[in-house]
């Protein structure tokens, strides 16, 4: 049974801190607090280290660039070991260019592993990964000797147990027929067709009792997981999916999302991680209802059976098994052209039937695209990249068990294609090992069957060794008991003596029968009990003894003598433990006999003790060796041998239960010593079966399987494999018979590559033979030549080699010259490259004088290749024609270049004269003479010189007396004059070319070197580039000389030597330096420089920074956008360029925070950009941009809104408080509280002109009242709710109509009465508190009643208004309003109404507020 670990709190992983990804693809962000202080950041990486694929030996450095406030820290670490060795991992840090690396000095297949970077500080760290792959080169002896030491020795049970089941799995020790609980797990979470292998592989052989359990179990573990789980299907089992990593998967739905889902391994809960990025081994992942379970970092001691449970419910179980395979051969970089079949071949040291190929992490499987072939041994593994395209490049990777191997696939487009033209499919295939790898998996074949013997062998050394100590073990057991039987044997013989002499004694005392036995059983006792005794003391000192001898501890061999004495105890029970009573029965079984008689009773009786019996039995016959199952190859003899313990023995065959005598046709039955032996003479198909040998009711069985596999006649392999040779553009034909099964598969090769039948190609195929023709060979198509015939049973192939012979290929050049002279031109050549199979017999040869026509023929000469021609003239040129012949016919001819016979050979020039030494009498020269002599002596030199600005050379020495040495004092010049000089070699032949020129040089004293420049300063620089300018140094007679260039030199902060930046000296006062590090410290210094030589170096006064000048932060663009209205949903962006330098730091804020993370921010140079994604009207708000650098800072705001077209406003009500006018009164929009800058609009129709005007707009509360409102009319209005994005849709208002009496005209002429109308103001609406926002309109209003018509004046703040352009003031029927236009800080204030005539006076006051 598993044992799974106790759970205390059955909580599955979970992650600290807050996970983002990086804007750089491949880094994740653990933020450790939710708020970040303002202007501090978590760390990030702007430049990530990249994956490198390298060869052994070679510098491995991976480079990176981090960011964050405060700085953050940065270490490395592998995932498969240490990396303490500081010569081995070397942690650098640039501060100039704030780059971090790791360096990997001659790296080895060792350090090839996954690395992580971390960069971390106290807000947050990031995190990035980066694989090194090795390239390994030649052989490993170290890394072979270890991996043979690793190969397992002992039992060969153990050995294939090994080789077939996984590294690291638990076996517990189960009864005979019980099946071990993990095993029920798998079975239930496999598919059918996998049952009867997981049943053999562990040994279960009653299936049917297995299904029948099987399917209990599934109806109770279906039981068990309806509790917690609505759905399971699709179970992938566990596969290593790509380099390093094994998934299984399945598709689960949960009652309960938040039901724990737990991970075992072997019985033992271990942790996962849910982000893949995390440093965990194991990790989930979900998508939807699919959850994925990876391993990562695979080794080893990753094998075992892993289970998935939810709240303690296994849901299913996988057995990850890893078998011990590498790879001998890995696979190789390939380049290929497009459209052409690329290949990788890879050899694994144990057979596989497939192995997992991917592309960048993609498995790949056979398609039209992908060929997967694996060779009958299952060691040569390759895949076929079928018509190369260039997006088929990348890395390809072979996966073998836990160990991969990765190589570049590198497609080269067509250049010669046309443009819009599609490359023609190649039928050429690129790559393929080198090797030769049908060698290599042979070689390994034989290597893996040497080690299974030796493992056999040391195996059955084991066996013997342990056969050896058990019976060591029966030898010390039987002298044990042989021990136990003698002290028991003498126990008794000293208890029946004490018994005799104890009741002898008491019967001479007078004592009666009953105390006289009494007496000699408890004699009988006491010397059982001392002899007893003696044989323990015995025993315990021979086994110490024994132990002592072993070299056991003290501990140890106390131990061993305990033990022994409590053998001797068992043993010595049966025999010995009635000793002192058998005395004293013998003496009471004989009355009151006493004396002899009663000793001999009592002697009879210890004789017949019941001592241990004896259990050994004889084992009968039995074998020694058994017979073995056996393949047996058609028409071949075949032998089954099996041997007996006893050579008397005799025994029975039998095949498929039929005995087997001596008269079986084609069978012989023989017998030497105990060795039984049947033959079979010649094997057919009808002695294939089982075969049985029985003798003494022992048996033993094998069975021989008779096999055809494909094979050849000797004499036909020996006339096959004769050399053929035919003449070019003749045909061949290649026949060969052969036996075997069929069917069979015949292919021919011809240097490696498969024949297809084509025109000049036919293969003919018929049962037992095969033929290959082949018409209109060429030279070309020598070669080897390979038939092979496969079936069922094996694979033969035999080989041959095709010789084409045909005229050989011209001779090759170049043409050596021996000797030149005037009287013989000896030449040697070289022989051709391809002789046409037929040895050079002669070569033919023709000359030619250059200058004339024809040519004379030589004649033939021997095979040699060389000549000597004596038959030339001085001085003349010849050149030569000559042909290689050979029984085949004549080369195509090779032409020579001229030779020259007694050449006049001039020598060449010699180096241009060098200046030692110039005065104003006198100029010193020296020069190299030419590596060119002409092939003769030099006889001296002709020294000549030459004025500057004049054409003409002068000879220096007299013609007749040339110059002997190499060195020249040149007298005959004029002071202040400047000249060069070139000199030519003289040899027999004359003088040769003149060399180059010298530098031209002063005929006057030796200059002074200059002085130090003056004023050195910077006129401008950049990222990378420094311009320089400088004045030319004084002179100063005697002391310094006048500068003829200049060089430059710096010197990098860290860095104690000077670089020159100019090769050459320049003549201006200015240069400009590139290729300078970005923001890199640097010293500069300019050197002066004159025929004297150089000045002393002149340095700027401070460092100089790669920069350019300090400019203070500028915003570019004038026309910027102070105010953004934006519809919600959409997304937005705001641009800001700007010149600064240096690189100024940018920061973005939203009402005086820093932005949240859903606004996304893009900064380049000269530029910053914010992107709102899906706005919110939470994204409203006042953002600001801070640019900064160390001159300064500049700033500037928007304001961006997030609104939407508003909702329409509520139901619309009518009232009348004044006659003649409407009260129209509505329910707030849903969108008022949101959005402050929502305003209304009133708009009226009446039934006598159906048109809709506007009658207010801008209003800011929810009434208004219309005016002249006419009787007899209908009216209707309507209410739009408006902000920046738009209006909404109206909200109408029910009919508003005031009907018109219309009565007879009477007129009644009243009596005249004195009416008086005339009454006091008084406000019947008065004045409402506003609130406005900047900028918009403000619109106030009042009714107010009297007679006379009172005035009306506005007040704000107690200064009128009324005659204040700035406000519109109306009275209309009482109704007065004050509209102000743009509403601004500055009329916010108390407003006041006051309305008089000669009856009274009234006013009325509000307030208004006005909003940013």
């Amino acid at each position: 049974m598993w044992k799974k670990s106790k759970v205390t709190d059955q909580t599955a992983t979970g992650q600290g801190g807050i996970k983002r990804r990086s804007k750089v693809p491949g880094v994740m962000i653990t933020q450790y607090i939710e708020e970040l202080p303002e202007g501090k950041s978590t760390p990030d990486f702007t430049r990530k280290p990249i994956a490198l694929t390298i060869q052994e030996g070679k510098l491995a450095i991976f480079k990176a660039i981090v960011i964050g406030d405060p700085k953050p820290t940065v270490a490395w670490k592998r995932a498969k070991g240490e990396m303490n060795d500081p010569e081995k991992f070397q942690n650098k840090y640039d501060p100039t260019s704030n780059e971090h690396t790791l360096e990997i000095p001659k790296v080895s297949g060792d350090e090839a592993d996954t690395y992580k970077c971390y960069a971390i500080n106290e807000y947050g760290k990031a995190v990035c990964t980066v694989v090194l792959n090795v390239i390994e080169v030649g052989f490993k002896k170290s890394k072979a000797m270890k991996k043979a030491e690793e190969l397992p020795v002992g039992d060969p049970a153990e050995f294939r147990k090994k080789l077939k089941k996984s590294a690291g799995k638990k076996v517990e020790d189960k009864r005979d027929g019980e099946i071990d609980e993990a095993v029920w797990d798998l079975l239930l979470s496999a598919d059918k067709k996998d049952y009867e292998r997981i049943c053999a592989e562990y040994g279960i052989t009653d299936f049917r009792g297995m299904l029948k359990k099987l399917n209990e179990l599934k109806r109770e573990r279906e039981e068990e997981q309806a509790q917690f789980i609505q759905h399971l299907t699709n179970l992938k089992p566990i596969e290593v999916k790509s380099e390093d990593a094994a998934t299984f998967e399945l598709d689960l739905e949960l009652k309960d999302p938040s039901s724990r889902i737990f991970l075992y391994k072997d019985g033992v809960m271990i942790p996962y991680s849910k982000e893949g990025d995390s440093d965990m081994k194991h990790y989930l992942k979900q998508v939807g209802k699919k959850y994925v379970f990876t391993v990562k970092n695979l080794s080893p001691d990753d094998a075992g059976i892993y289970q998935v449970d939810v709240e303690g419910v296994n849901i299913f179980s996988t057995d990850f098994k890893i078998p011990p395979v590498d790879f001998v051969v890995k696979i190789e970089e390939v380049k290929a052209e497009e459209r052409q079949d690329a290949i990788f071949e890879c050899v694994t040291s144990l057979p596989m039937n497939q192995i997992v190929w991917s592309l960048k992490n993609s498995p790949l499987s056979n398609s039209d695209k992908y060929e997967i072939t694996t060779s009958d041994d299952k060691l040569i593994h390759r895949l076929k990249i079928i018509d190369c395209m260039p997006v088929d490049a990348g890395i390809y990777t072979a996966v073998a068990g836990i160990k991969s191997c990765s190589a570049w696939l590198v497609v080269e487009a067509d250049k010669q294609a046309g443009k819009g033209k599609k490359v023609a499919r190649k039928t050429t295939q690129a790559g393929g090992s080198g090797a030769d790898l049908s060698k290599i998996a042979a070689e390994q074949q034989e290597k893996n069957k040497k080690e299974m013997a030796e493992a056999l062998e040391a195996a059955k050394k084991a066996q013997a060794e342990k056969e050896a100590a058990a019976a060591k073990a029966r030898a010390e057991a039987e002298a044990t008991l042989a021990a136990a039987q003698a002290a028991a044997a003498a126990q008794a013989a000293a208890a029946a003596k004490a018994a005799e002499a104890a009741f002898a004694a008491a019967k001479a005392k007078g004592m009666s029968e009953e105390d006289a036995a009494a007496a000699a059983a408890a004699a009988a006792a006491a010397a059982a009990a001392e002899a007893q005794a003696k044989a323990e003391e015995e025993v315990r000192k021979l086994a110490e003894a024994k132990a002592r001898e072993a070299g056991l501890s003290p501990e140890e061999i106390a131990a061993a003598g305990a033990a022994a004495v409590a053998a001797l105890r068992q043993a010595g029970q049966l025999g010995a433990g009635g000793a002192g009573q058998a005395g004293a029965d013998g003496l009471l079984g004989e009355g009151a006999d006493a004396g002899g008689a009663a000793g001999a009773k009592a002697r009879r009786h210890a004789k017949a003790g019941s001592l241990v019996p004896d259990t050994v039995k004889d084992p009968g016959v039995h074998f020694s060796a058994g017979l073995e199952d056996c393949k047996a190859i058609v028409g071949e003899a075949a032998e089954l041998v099996c041997k007996l313990s006893s050579t008397d023995c005799k025994g029975i065959w039998y095949r498929d239960g039929q005995e087997i005598t001596g008269s079986t046709e084609g069978m012989t039955i023989s017998k030497e010593g105990a060795t039984h032996k049947l033959k079979i003479h010649k094997v057919t198909e009808e002695f294939a079966g089982k075969y049985k040998f029985e003798a003494d009711g022992r048996k033993t069985e094998a069975v021989i399987a008779v096999e055809d596999p494909p094979r050849f006649d000797a004499k036909e392999i020996e006339a096959f494999a004769a050399t053929t040779v035919i003449k070019n553009n003749q045909r061949a034909s290649f026949k060969i018979s052969y036996i075997g099964r069929e069917p069979t598969k015949v292919q021919w090769y011809k240097e490696g590559e498969e024949l297809t039948p084509d025109i000049n190609c036919k293969i003919e195929t018929e049962e037992g033979h095969s033929c290959l023709r082949l018409n209109k060979l060429q030279r070309k198509d020598s070669g080897e030549i390979k038939v092979k015939i496969k079936n069922e049973f094996g694979t033969v192939e035999v080989v041959t080699n095709l010789v084409v012979l045909d005229k050989p290929t011209p001779p090759l050049g170049p043409l050596e010259i021996v000797e030149a002279s005037s009287n013989c031109v000896e030449i040697k050549w070289r022989p051709p490259k391809d002789d046409g199979g037929c040895p050079i017999a002669h070569y033919i040869l023709e000359r030619n004088q250059v200058g004339r026509n024809t040519w004379k023929k030589i004649g033939l000469i021997p095979s040699e290749a060389h000549y000597k021609d004596t038959d030339v003239d001085h001085g003349k040129r010849y050149c030569y024609r000559i042909r290689a012949e050979t029984p085949e016919g004549v080369s195509d001819v090779y032409e020579t270049e001229d030779v020259q016979a007694g050449t006049r050979a001039y020598p060449g020039p010699p180096s241009a004269p060098k200046v030692i030494s110039a005065f104003k009498d006198c100029i010193t020269l020296s020069w190299v003479p030419p590596t060119n002599t002409g092939g003769t002596n030099l006889l001296g030199y002709n020294l000549e010189k030459r004025k500057k600005g004049s054409n003409l050379w002068g000879l220096i020495n007299p013609p007749e007396e040339p110059i002997r040495t190499k060195k020249y004092e040149c007298r005959d010049v004029v002071e202040g004059m400047e000249y060069e000089f070139r000199v030519s070699a003289i040899n027999i032949s004359g003088a040769g070319e003149p060399s180059a020129p010298s530098e031209f040089v002063f005929a006057r004293d030796p200059k002074k070197p200059p002085g130090k420049v003056i004023d050195l300063k910077v006129t401008d620089s950049t990222y990378t580039t420094l311009s320089l300018s400088w004045t030319k140094p004084k002179e100063e007679e005697g002391v310094q000389d006048e500068a003829k260039g200049y060089f430059v030199e710096i010197r990098p902060a860290e860095s104690t030597e000077w670089d020159r930046c100019n090769t050459n000296a320049i003549i201006m006062t200015f240069y400009t330096v590139k290729g300078m590090k970005s923001m890199a410290m640097y010293w500069v210094r300019v050197v002066a420089f004159n025929e004297g030589g150089e000045g002393e170096p002149q340095e700027l006064n401070n460092y100089v920074l790669a920069m350019p000048p300090p400019v203070r932060p500028r915003f570019t663009d004038s026309k910027m956008k102070s105010f953004m209205v934006v519809r919600a949903g959409n997304s937005t962006r705001f641009n800001v360029n700007f010149v600064a330098s240096p690189w100024p730091e940018v920061i973005w804020l939203k009402d005086g925070v820093p932005v949240s993370k859903r606004v996304t921010i893009s900064n380049a140079e000269g530029g910053s950009q914010i992107l709102i994604p899906s706005a919110e009207r939470s994204d409203s708000g006042i953002y600001t941009i801070i640019v900064k650098n160390i001159v300064g800072q500049e700033t500037f705001s928007t304001e961006i809104r997030v609104t939407d077209e508003p909702k329409p406003p509520g139901p619309v009500e009518l009232d009348e408080n004044v006659p003649r006018t409407v009260t129209v009164s509505w329910a707030a929009s849903q969108d008022e509280k949101r959005d402050d800058r929502l305003y209304y609009m009133v708009m009226k129709r009446d039934s006598s002109k159906r048109t809709w005007h506007t009658v207010a707009d801008h209003i800011f509360n929810n009434r208004f009242t219309v005016c002249n409102i006419m009787p007899g009319r209908e009216y209707q209005f309507r209410v739009y709710a408006k902000n920046d994005m738009g209006q909404s849709a109206p909200s109408e208002s029910p009919k508003w109509l005031i009907t018109e009496k219309k009565d007879k005209f009477t007129l009644v002429l009243p009596e005249s009465k004195t009416c008086n109308l005339e009454r006091p103001p008084k406000f019947l609406v008065p004045l409402k508190l506003h609130t406005a926002p900047d900028g918009y309109e403000c619109y106030m209003s009042c009714a107010v009643r009297g007679e006379p018509t009172p005035h009306v004046t506005w007040y704000r703040n107690n200064v009128s208004l009324n005659t204040n352009t700035n406000y519109y003031i109306t009275n209309t029927c009482g109704v007065c309003s004050m509209l102000i236009l743009r509403v601004g800080p500055k009329d916010m204030g108390e407003y006041k109404v006051v309305a008089e005539n000669q009856l009274g006076r009234a006013e009325c006051s509000t307030k208004l507020t006005v909003r940013e």
